[in-house]
């Protein structure tokens, strides 16, 4: 079952939530039943400068021209997105979350939650008796990210365009080897 758009803000850092609002509003717009993966990679690569944007520049294959790759991956998702089922609804609400999408930011709370940094915080927790758990995390922008690279439609996607997105997960956890 699909989840309410203010129960997935939650999950997120103000950052991060802005960039769900983001690919509400591509769903929205394309009067599609849900919000998904492939909503938030639009409402990224629309901004002439986002996170996603930069990685993929770093990422690219050198056998194309930027502007032609950058091209062939905004073809690639829009025709993706034609694909997705229409709302029968005509009303305002924001379309809720898909299964996926909310399962990728249950994925980034996950993986955050092992980052080293976040292990001294839960130990500081656990210490004074309250430890913390995964759903009391928020997801900041650059995990929420890798997970949705991490959707099988996203990576085929990517693929399309000639992008790996194993080379983008890296390009975003290490910027400048890249």
């Amino acid at each position: 079952m699909p989840t309410p758009v203010t129960a997935a803000r939650q999950c997120l850092t103000d950052e991060a939530a802005r960039a769900l609002d983001d690919a509400v509003s591509v769903a929205r717009r394309r009067n599609h039943a849900q919000t998904t993966s492939l909503h938030v990679v639009s409402a990224f690569l629309s901004l002439p400068s986002s996170i996603l944007r930069e990685a993929c520049s770093r990422a690219r294959s050198s056998a194309y021209s930027p502007r032609l790759q950058f091209r062939a991956l905004e073809l690639s998702v829009g025709v993706s997105l034609d694909r997705l089922p229409c709302s029968m609804n005509q009303n305002d609400e924001a379309p809720p979350i898909s299964n996926s999408l909310m399962a990728a930011i249950k994925r980034s709370q996950a993986n955050q939650c092992r980052q080293p940094e976040m292990y001294h915080l839960n130990q500081i927790q656990i210490q004074n008796g309250n430890p913390m758990s995964i759903s009391s995390i928020k997801v900041e922008l650059k995990q929420f990210v890798l997970s949705i690279l991490d959707d099988p439609i996203v990576s085929r996607v990517f693929g399309e365009a000639g992008f790996r997105s194993c080379d983008i997960m890296l390009a975003i956890i290490h910027p400048t080897e890249s």
